[in-house]
């Protein structure tokens, strides 16, 4: 009996030609030729698929240090690394690092056997993420203004540029952060649903934010109305964008993707 995956996680080679689709490829036969490239055709698509997710997690930051820059909120997602950075004076990059780190870690106990070297695969993922955001917060340091609309337009358009990050993310479905990696792992345990898990996970990382900056600098700080507009415009960004970046998934896993007329 084959075991049931978690979203991301890949068949071991001995299950992954079993069944009747084995069976219906062993009949129509291959040539020496065709089997060859098999394998070079699946590297050039994990190729293609790892350079799309390092695509989509320099949209991503670049997003997320537009709407940090604009001085209104972090992101939800955001929130605690922006509240480590601005009480210990690190860079948020680093505080991303650390705490996503923590939510790898946080997985083991969670999935159990589940928890592969797949899984430890977030880490360098997050790595790249994390230098996309000190690199991006540097060059967005220009756009910095204290007029309030200018704020809320860049904050706005911060937000538009996640969404379509964290849209080409999903289309590359390389793997996920270790953010979403934590939600997905506690779902499946929990055996809820991954959205409303989500929601409690970005409700937790914003609660623990303000507390911890209550408690070392006496003030609520790195949440404002731009974390609330953060949190009510990303997703309908992502569902717009997706209907585009979704085209790219022939390009990504090498088959053709039906999409429906409506």
């Amino acid at each position: 009996m084959l075991k049931k995956r978690l979203p991301g996680e890949t068949l071991p080679a001995s299950q992954a030609r079993t069944g009747p689709g084995a069976k219906g490829a062993s009949a129509r036969g291959r040539s020496p030729v065709t089997a060859q490239r098999c394998p070079a055709m699946r590297k050039k698509y994990v190729v293609r698929r790892y350079a799309g997710l390092s695509a989509a997690l320099f949209v991503m930051s670049l997003g997320i240090a537009l709407v940090t820059n604009a001085h209104l909120g972090t992101t939800p997602i955001s929130s605690l690394p922006y509240a480590i950075t601005l009480i210990s004076g690190l860079s948020l990059g680093i505080t991303t690092f650390i705490c996503n780190v923590v939510f790898v870690l946080l997985q083991k106990p969670i999935l159990g056997s589940r928890f592969t070297a797949f899984t430890l695969l977030q880490i360098p993922v997050v790595f790249v993420f994390s230098l996309f955001i000190d690199i991006n917060m540097w060059l967005t340091r220009p756009l910095i203004c204290t007029e309030y609309i200018y704020q809320i337009l860049l904050g706005i358009l911060g937000n538009m540029v996640l969404g379509l990050g964290v849209s080409l993310e999903i289309a590359s479905n390389a793997t996920v952060l270790p953010g979403e990696g934590l939600a997905i792992a506690i779902a499946w345990r929990a055996k809820k649903n991954f959205g409303n898990i989500k929601v409690l996970f970005d409700m937790t990382l914003v609660t623990s934010a303000m507390l911890l900056t209550l408690i070392f600098l006496h003030t609520i700080a790195g949440l404002r109305e731009g974390t609330l507009i953060s949190a009510l415009m990303v997703g309908s960004c992502v569902k717009l964008f997706s209907r585009w970046t979704r085209r790219l998934k022939p390009f990504f896993h090498g088959r053709k993707i039906v999409h429906p007329s409506a």
